[in-house]
């Protein structure tokens, strides 16, 4: 009977100090503010570089820029049958390869990019050095769903 009372007295607790007990929703872990919303990079999908693939991008830092190809669109999304230690929160995840002849900066860093159809925008790009005196620019993006 003292089991059966106290696990009533506990369920009761949060209504005693007028608490809701709610499920917690893993979507509003990390809430968007409505200035990211408004920004282009946010609605971008794999699907809007797509038609862009070997198209010629604008990249900029400072004042500083080059012209580079897109050479890839990636899928990065997790696979959902991959076993893992910790269940992933399900997103759409890709990447964006850039090549280019120029060397901008040293720094990984948010650059501006520029494209006829697409417009201006900040992306964060992490440079690789390739063949050939080849430079490979890469951002990605992860949209959780």
């Amino acid at each position: 009977m003292t089991v059966v009372m106290t696990g009533l007295a506990l369920d009761a607790l949060p209504r005693a100090f007028a608490q809701q007990v709610r499920k917690h929703d893993p979507s509003q872990d990390f809430p968007v503010s409505f200035e990211a919303k408004q920004a282009s990079t946010y609605s971008f999908k794999r699907e809007t570089f797509q038609p862009y693939l070997h198209g010629v991008f604008k990249l900029s830092a400072g004042a500083n820029s080059v012209e580079a190809t897109l050479v890839s669109v990636r899928d990065c999304t997790p696979n959902p049958n991959q076993k893992t230690t910790r269940k992933s929160r399900p997103s759409d995840s890709f990447a964006l390869v850039f090549r280019a002849d120029g060397k901008l900066t040293d720094l990984t860093t948010i650059y501006d990019v520029e494209h006829a159809a697409l417009g201006k925008f900040p992306l964060f790009l992490t440079r690789r050095d390739g063949p050939q005196g080849k430079y490979f620019y890469e951002a990605v993006f992860n949209h959780a769903l």
